[in-house]
């Protein structure tokens, strides 16, 4: 609680005129000194008295997200995309607030802090505070606390109070397109067992001999041609394709660790991965340093998003059973991925995305996007070397025992608040 100006002349004054009555003999001015002290007094417990009954609830349109095992729910932002918060400030107590200010003061990557006007408010009337923030790091951020100030009576004291703690947003990282590839290189090798996959497939039944007793209506007269036997049509079980993102976010041995930046590159390809392969009807298993977690259709791509805001620095250990019909790597190091997808069989497509991949302008900010091989699974060149600094093109698609890669080549401010 601070004294305005006029606070601090009708303090000097009351005490002028006291000790002026008492030292003079006027006792005429003694009132008049003990007035002007008590309506300083009178203003600071008026504030003091209605601001123990502000009520502060904050909301935002974001749609809210959680993630197993802790269930812990978030409001889900995008980095670089603005962020609308609403704070409904409600007057619970018996007296009337006076006009106020409202100061919301973010996280640090969150955004800049900003301010808005409260207008006096009788007993139960609330008012709606509109803000926005446009968060430009990744991870669990948003509002660290909400303030409020209020002038009393007369305008001679004001009073900052702290009425709402941390308001938690989680920030993932930029949603980039992505696609799989619509040829057969990238599918896996094994289409021959008998079973239709769901997603991207190229047939729904087999054929096998014909055998006494088999309905002749399924004879396959193509493959009967082809093969010169009586060949039959038999209907395949289903299953889904399944593509494991393996995400790795230490260095390689004597190299220099990631920044946050970097780690943001990496994490961004991983989710654009994610999504398009959810998208077309994939199984994903993530697995990040701290996590591992199966995600089932494109109504979880928020929960992978989720994911890349969770996902914090380390080294990722490779899951015990996994049978992938297609590996995403996404490593700091040529190094570390080439040794992470020499784990798998060559039989299964291994996409490898490392830091050498990225050009000194895309990393100084100056992209805002990656490269573009790092959105689409179709290259198959492949390079030798490492090195993290290199802007050379890098690994792409092939085999998981020669991996390889691609060359790589409007808001508005709500009213009543202010920047």
């Amino acid at each position: 609680m601070r004294l305005s100006t006029s606070g601090i002349i009708f303090v000097l004054a009351g005490a002028a005129l006291i000790i002026t009555a008492y030292r003079f003999a006027l006792p005429g001015l003694l009132p008049a000194g003990l007035l002007l002290l008590g309506l300083v007094l009178l203003s600071a417990l008026l504030i003091l008295w209605g601001t123990r009954r502000v009520s502060i609830a904050m909301s935002t349109n974001l749609q809210e997200v959680a993630l197993s095992p802790s269930g812990d729910r978030y409001p889900l932002a995008a980095e670089g995309k603005e962020v609308e918060v609403q704070a409904r400030v409600t007057n619970v107590g018996q007296l009337a607030i006076p006009a106020a200010t409202i100061d919301f003061t973010p996280a640090e990557g969150f955004g800049d802090s900003t301010s808005g006007d409260v207008p006096a408010l009788a007993h139960g009337a609330s008012q709606t505070v509109l803000t926005s923030f446009t968060p430009n790091r990744r991870g669990v951020s948003g509002i660290d606390a909400v303030l409020i100030t209020v002038f009393g009576p007369f305008g001679l004291v004001k009073m900052k109070k702290k009425v709402h703690g941390a308001f938690h947003v989680a920030v993932s990282v930029p949603i980039l397109p992505a696609r799989i590839p619509q040829d057969s290189s990238i599918r896996p090798s094994r289409l021959d067992d008998g079973k239709v996959r769901t997603g991207h497939t190229t047939r729904d039944f087999h054929t096998r001999e014909y055998v006494p007793g088999d309905d002749l209506r399924h004879v396959h007269w193509p493959s009967t041609a082809k093969s010169g036997e009586l060949m039959v049509r038999h209907e395949a079980d289903e299953e889904t394709l399944h593509s494991l993102i393996l995400i790795d976010l230490v260095a390689d041995e004597g190299a220099e660790e990631p920044s946050d930046l970097e780690i943001e590159f990496l994490l961004a390809a991983a989710t654009a991965a994610g999504t398009a392969f959810l998208k077309a009807d994939y199984e994903v298993n993530v697995v990040a340093p701290g996590h591992q977690i199966r995600f089932k259709g494109a109504r979880e791509i928020d929960k992978l998003r989720l994911l890349s805001a969770l996902v914090r620095p380390g080294r990722v250990e490779l899951p015990a059973h996994d049978n992938p019909n297609h590996i995403v790597i996404c490593s700091v190091g040529d190094q570390r991925g080439q040794e992470l997808a020499s784990h798998f069989s060559r039989r299964v497509p291994v996409t490898l995305r490392t830091l050498s991949e990225i050009d000194d302008l895309t990393m100084l900010g100056l992209s805002e996007d990656l490269p573009e091989s790092w959105t689409t699974f179709e290259s198959k060149r492949s390079r030798s070397g490492t090195g993290r600094t290199s802007a050379e093109p890098g690994p792409g698609t092939v085999g998981a025992g020669s991996v390889s890669a691609a060359p790589g080549g409007a808001s508005s401010t709500p009213q009543g608040v202010r920047r």
